[in-house]
């Protein structure tokens, strides 16, 4: 049985597969990341950034389903992939922060299409928004070199 959404489905899936293929690179990025660490912090910078590599596939994966409850087929393919050289771990969460900007705008922009029109995709989005924009502020007080005053 075919259902009706209060919103327009191709924009909205549209976009879920733009999160789906964003959150997929980064799964790729953060596990080569995990590979670049090196001196005195590697072991725990190696483990955070392998754990951001299992949030983003939970992400990813969390995309696709929403995809699928709007009777839609989820994209097969990640987003662009482009090499940077890297050499530190402030030029790789400096990086990381740009990646993350992207992400929360992809979600914001998710949220401004099913607004008061779908409570389920609605949550979603502010609850990714939400967590997105927590992990900025992890990675922001991560490149501080001193307390703030």
């Amino acid at each position: 049985m075919a259902r009706s959404f209060q919103f327009d489905v191709d924009s909205v899936v549209e976009k879920l597969n733009r999160i789906l293929q964003m959150e997929l690179a980064a799964v790729i990025y953060y596990t080569h990341y995990s590979f670049m660490i090196y001196g005195h912090a590697r072991i725990p910078i190696t483990s955070w950034l392998r754990d951001n590599a299992a949030e983003s596939l939970a992400h990813a994966q969390e995309a696709g389903q929403m995809i699928m409850r709007l009777h839609k087929r989820p994209a097969l393919g990640i987003a662009a992939l482009p090499t940077t050289p890297h050499n530190t771990i402030d030029e790789i969460l400096t990086e990381s922060i740009e990646r993350e900007e992207a992400g929360v705008e992809l979600y914001r922009e998710l949220l401004a299409l099913v607004k008061d029109k779908s409570v389920v995709l609605e949550e979603y989005a502010m609850r990714l928004v939400s967590a997105e924009a927590v992990h900025l502020r992890e990675m922001e007080l991560m490149l501080m070199k001193r307390a703030p005053e």
